[in-house]
């Protein structure tokens, strides 16, 4: 069996792209014996100098927070179960390597490797390479060419030897480093430009806190973040009493962002001829929503409340587990925003229903 640890990683897949030619797919191993608070096995991934992913993520099925490595998953569930699988291998195998060193040696020890492969997708050249290290000096490393194991230092010779005589394994590792981890490279650093390159155009809304308060233009649910925000008047870009904040990520991996407007002093007549428009500069595609007083959304007891899918779909779950007495909660919390007005109405001047004061608390 060969000690290569190749699919000692990959749950996270998330290439940048950052318009340079060269990429690499790179996995490190570490196994351990006697060191304090350190595993006896470690194996993480990093595609462009990025961590990607850990044999611990992989074996533990940890749930992936990123959107694309769902997506990854989703296509490419054999390539996934196979990671997992050999995971669980190369742990049991570094275990008994581990083992092997306190019967034979009784002594703390740290064994190392590093192996991959490199791409230029303007050449299209690759390189591949598999080295191991032993309590901080330079081991073994593969020879592609030669078609056989290097020994870096004296005490490396009988191990190259018992390696090389198991010819499966050393084809194996060959095949892995020449063929498939460069095709695999190519396969992640693909899908995460095109991933990265997508164009997303977001939901905007009109938001007002009170008749007092700012307008605000608030765009959510866009990628990428290359955007702007802006109030125009009269077809013109328009920056009195305007304030702009920042880009937000949500967290789904899209953006948000929103910009003010001081209506305090405007007249309702001056209202038409403003409004917002968010432009994203990988769409030719513009949002312009009108300044207009119907499609404000506020804070008053008639406001419709803007929830996000996943809070929509929890509350519908919600009330189809729990039947009507959910939905009289949600009613009773709902009009606790009007159980403070002295007249016991709400903004339409409608008489509010009678509530129950213990769900206000």
């Amino acid at each position: 069996m060969s000690l290569s640890c190749f699919s000692c990683a990959r749950n996270d897949i998330f290439i940048k792209s950052d318009n340079v030619s060269k990429h690499s797919l790179e996995y490190f191993c570490t196994a351990a014996s006697g060191v304090k608070e350190f595993p006896e096995f470690v194996g993480v991934a990093t595609v462009d100098k990025d961590f990607v992913g850990s044999c611990s993520m992989i074996i533990h099925r940890t749930e992936p927070k990123s959107t694309v490595i769902k997506k990854f998953i989703d296509e490419n569930s054999k390539q996934i179960w196979w990671y997992y699988t050999t995971c669980k291998e190369k742990e049991r195998f570094y275990a008994s390597i581990i083992d092997g060193i306190k019967k034979h040696l009784n002594q703390n020890t740290v064994k190392y490797q590093h192996s991959g492969c490199e791409w230029d997708d303007e050449t299209g050249e690759t390189k591949s390479f598999n080295r191991y290290a032993y309590d901080g000096e330079d081991f073994l490393k593969l020879d592609l060419l030669k078609h056989e194991w290097t020994a870096l230092t004296e005490k490396a010779y009988a191990t190259k030897l018992t390696w090389e005589n198991n010819k499966v394994s050393l084809k194996h590792s060959e095949y892995f480093y020449s063929i498939q981890c460069p095709d695999w490279l190519k396969k992640y650093v693909t899908f995460g430009r095109e991933y990265l390159q997508r164009a997303v155009l977001p939901l905007v809304s009109l938001l007002q806190r009170s008749n007092s308060s700012l307008v605000s233009c608030h765009a959510t649910g866009f990628f990428p973040d290359i955007a702007d925000l802006f109030w125009m008047k009269d077809g013109e870009e328009f920056h009195g009493d305007v304030e702009k904040g920042e880009i937000l990520p949500n967290n789904d991996e899209t953006f948000q962002m929103s910009i003010y407007l001081n209506t305090s002093s405007l007249p309702l007549t001056d209202w038409q001829k403003f409004s917002c428009v968010f432009q994203l500069f990988s769409s030719q595609k513009n949002i312009t929503v009108s300044l207009d007083k119907t499609k404000i959304r506020t804070n008053d007891a008639t406001h419709v409340i803007h929830w996000g899918a996943g809070t929509a779909l929890f509350i519908l779950v919600a009330m189809a587990v729990s039947g009507s007495n959910m939905f009289k909660r949600l009613l009773n919390l709902q009009y606790c925003l009007c159980s403070s007005d002295k007249e016991n109405k709400d903004v339409n001047g409608s008489i509010c229903p009678q509530v129950d004061v213990s769900e206000c608390n």
